[in-house]
């Protein structure tokens, strides 16, 4: 349950001795939705990791959701700098909140500061095979969009949503789609010589993607 992610956060999740917690709690625009300042702290030092906004849905109409926005790619605490791609904590912040999220539900994570995923969906490759897709695609998200122009004032920027799959018959479905994305892309790349590191990790994801699926 959200609930429960969003009270875990404000605690705090101690990581290699540091701790990710919620500094700040705010409301949000609707009575149903709550803002998170995230923050990095080791003893006395921290540093504002990046934003959570969670809404917890309208019953029956809207559906329950989390968007992370705001990352700061590099955080300096106390003289020790991280990145935030590919960390562990990055990865332990999209598994709590990933892990709370029912079927038919949504992540979105904007995505600007993420060079790897911002090249890789610009040239229009399958969204699982970027960096950050495919971290959620290993989450047990199979719905993807890139919202890539955002068509109002209130979407924010540019975002990528991952939606779990409402049953096995959507879920069977998406990954149809996903597979026969996937291998068109990797027959397009096939005797192809490229030296980019982000065409390279794609590919290599790609490979693992029609490895794993299975469709019941």
């Amino acid at each position: 349950m959200l609930e429960v992610a969003v009270k875990d956060i404000v605690k705090g999740i101690v990581i290699n001795n540091l701790t990710i917690y919620a500094k700040r709690l705010s409301k949000g625009r609707f009575k149903e939705e709550i803002n998170l300042d995230i923050y990095l702290k080791n003893g006395n030092e921290e540093a504002p990791l990046l934003y959570v906004k969670v809404f917890y849905g309208r019953k029956p109409y809207y559906k329950p959701w989390v968007e992370f926005f705001g990352i700061n790619d590099f955080i300096n605490l106390g003289g020790r700098v991280f990145n935030y791609f590919d960390s562990i904590f990055e990865d332990k912040l999209l598994s709590h909140f990933s892990n709370s999220i029912n079927l038919g539900e949504s992540i979105y994570v904007e995505y600007y500061n993420d060079e790897e995923t911002r090249r890789q969906l610009d040239a229009n490759f399958p969204i699982p095979v970027s960096r950050l897709g495919y971290k959620l695609f290993n989450l047990g998200f199979s719905g993807f969009k890139n919202w890539y122009f955002p068509e109002g004032f209130m979407e924010g920027g540019i975002k990528l949503q991952g939606e779990k799959p409402m049953n096995n018959e959507v879920k069977n479905q998406q990954l149809r789609e996903i597979y026969d994305k996937v291998e068109t892309f990797l027959n397009r790349m096939e005797n192809l010589n490229f030296y980019d590191s982000y065409i390279i990790k794609a590919v290599e994801r790609a490979k693992n993607i029609i490895n794993s699926i299975i469709i019941n």
